[in-house]
């Protein structure tokens, strides 16, 4: 195999299929399960930033602090990287961001609201690239290690699942009419499930960032 560039901060969707022995799906599953960080390439791309503020009734509203220019690479929601994959373009609306504050892509091109990306322009940053690798040599070791039993608290809820039903939800029967539809959605699922059904403020607080990326699109539909 080749050696990798040392100052390569950069790899490709190929990249990463050929040296993990991915197809698209396999990405596309992983992406959307939060399983695999995708980044994108911009220069002078324009986002507002702010924070999310919730009324009395529990619906939320931004607080703008202001503008950036991005260049360089930025990461993409799990959504977004699953769509790109899946569908061979995508065109994103905002970029994670930490806390309870939002980054908004604006483009003040009325034709074009967010940025379009192709999957050619899809991968993975140097840290995530070492991050597969260091999984898959984990993996490896367990596969010859005799099987332990898990210690530790295990988490109530599967939070990954539940967020790739909201994707799931968003992509093929569209975007919910409230925040307050969707947590009924995503209640009505666990149970079905028979999975014990998180209380209302947890869903809004674990899914938070997903709604915050779709919800606009629901006021629009409405308006």
């Amino acid at each position: 195999m080749a050696t990798r560039p040392k100052h390569k901060r950069f790899f490709s969707i190929d990249d990463v299929g050929a040296h993990f022995g991915l197809s698209l799906v396999d990405m596309g599953v992983m992406a959307a399960e939060g399983q695999l960080r995708l980044s994108v390439p911009v220069a002078g791309l324009r986002v507002e930033i702010g924070d999310w503020e919730e009324d009395g009734d529990g619906h939320g509203f931004r607080i703008p602090a202001g503008y950036r220019m991005l260049n360089g690479l930025v990461d993409l929601y799990p959504v977004d990287g699953w769509t790109i994959l899946r569908n061979g373009t995508g065109v994103v609306h905002a970029l994670p961001t930490e806390g309870a504050g939002y980054t908004s892509i604006e483009t003040g091109n009325p034709d074009q609201e967010g940025l379009l990306v192709t999957r050619d322009e899809l991968g993975v940053r140097r840290e995530e690239w070492r991050r597969l690798e260091a999984q898959d040599g984990d993996h490896e070791a367990e596969a010859d290690a005799p099987a332990r039993s898990r210690r530790g608290v295990q988490p109530t809820h599967d939070w990954d699942a539940a967020r790739l039903e909201a994707c799931r939800l968003f992509y093929f029967e569209g975007v919910p009419e409230s925040q307050a539809a969707l947590i009924r959605h995503m209640q009505t699922w666990f149970a079905s499930k028979g999975l014990k059904v998180p209380d209302d403020s947890t869903l809004k607080r674990r899914l938070r960032d997903v709604w915050a990326m779709f919800g606009p699109e629901a006021k629009k539909r409405a308006a």
